[in-house]
């Protein structure tokens, strides 16, 4: 019996668009622009950096539309998809997803100061919420964090959508791993395309602009795209505001930081079947990854056929490969799952930095099970 669902149907397409939108907003939160500083022994190309910093400025600045091709090699095999993108500036972002088969199903993002709605066309729901943006955010913070963890290097020049653009070679300092390459156009800063890799140095998620229009004037159609979708019959997701974010977590006895370098950075409860799930969502500063929690007993049969087990620092749990990567195991009534593209060292890390006990069944629960066994197995 297991109240519990592996949380990857909400990655694709879903993955795609959110992908896509911590790709284009960034830090998201609008303010003056700082001087980036270099944080010494790192070994960082002020030149690699000066050009991450152009992008982090151009995700809060500047209109332009265009075509975001997505691909993921992971979990079921090579996904892809193609999105319809719409910036205005660092408030107002729409993305629409096409989900097949047919035309008349998708997905819209739409990003409006701190509001998000998400509108699942086609099914008739709407799903609205606050954003954790918090506005005393430094507007280059995400890039601080990232550059204590990760060295950038500067490879060369490239041609892209006739355009001239640099790529950014993104490495893990600890022991030189390739992470992420950023393909950057020189002169506005915009992030024309993303890959990141595994361990193996393959290429296993790539983000790129097919076509762009830049700079784009959008209208209002454009920000605010018309829907039929109604209100939806089940419960809406919903995102926590900057206030609810730290209670949630404290309620929860999540810490707001986990090692290598990650910190809480929002969070949004949903339905999965009759459960009530929280996912909390922590950054390096260049990779999400999702802390899922839920009721119920860990089942092998939800997760990737790649799960294998591993031993925690206080119980047992199932671990595996191929993007989206992940780790799941017990903590007491509720099962806890992290799921992202952190390297497996580092959600090993984080899952032995957070609660883990075993799951203590009540004498109710125990006789259940054990006349269930009794009528599977008896004549």
């Amino acid at each position: 019996m297991s109240g519990w669902h592996w949380p990857e149907g909400r990655f694709w397409p879903a993955l795609a668009a959110s992908a896509v939108a911590v790709t284009l907003i960034g830090a998201a939160a609008p303010a003056a622009a700082r001087t980036c500083v270099v944080p010494g022994g790192s070994g960082n190309d002020p030149a690699a950096v000066s050009l991450m910093d152009l992008t982090a400025k151009a995700s809060r600045s500047g209109g332009y539309a265009g075509t975001v091709s997505v691909e993921v090699h992971g979990q079921g095999g090579t996904r892809s998809a193609e999105l319809r993108v719409v910036h205005a500036d660092a408030g107002h972002l729409v993305i629409e997803a096409p989900d097949p088969p047919g035309p008349a199903t998708g997905s819209l993002l739409v990003q409006e100061g701190r509001s998000r709605s998400v509108v699942r066309v086609g099914q008739g729901s709407v799903n609205r919420g606050q954003t954790a943006l918090a506005n005393d955010v430094e507007p280059d913070s995400n890039l601080q964090q990232l550059l204590g963890k990760y060295r950038v290097l500067l490879e060369g020049g490239v041609r892209v959508l006739q355009r001239d653009a640099k790529v950014v070679r993104i490495e893990r300092i600890a022991d030189d791993r390739l992470v992420e390459r950023w393909t950057i156009e020189a002169t506005t800063g915009l992030l024309l395309k993303r890959e990141s890799y595994d361990a193996a140095g393959m290429v296993e998620r790539s983000i790129a602009f097919t076509e762009v229009r830049e700079p784009y004037v959008p209208t209002v159609e454009d920000v605010h795209p018309p829907t039929q979708a109604g209100p939806s019959s089940a419960a809406p997701q919903r995102w926590f505001s900057g206030s609810e974010l730290s209670r949630q977590a404290k309620a929860l006895g999540m810490p707001e930081s986990l090692p290598a370098g990650y910190r809480l950075e929002s969070g949004t409860t949903f339905k999965a079947g009759a459960a009530s799930v929280v996912q909390l969502v922590y950054s390096d500063g260049l990779e999400d990854v999702s802390l899922f929690a839920q009721p119920g007993s860990m089942a092998r049969s939800g997760l990737p056929a790649s799960a294998r087990n591993v031993r925690l620092s206080r119980v047992d749990g199932l671990r595996w490969e191929g993007f989206p990567r992940g780790v799941a195991w017990q903590d007491g009534q509720s099962t806890l799952t992290l799921v992202g593209a952190a390297p497996t060292d580092e959600l090993t890390q984080m899952a032995n930095a957070l609660p883990q006990a075993p799951l203590r069944r009540s004498l109710r629960q125990r006789m259940g099970h054990l006349v269930d066994w009794m009528q599977h197995r008896l004549p």
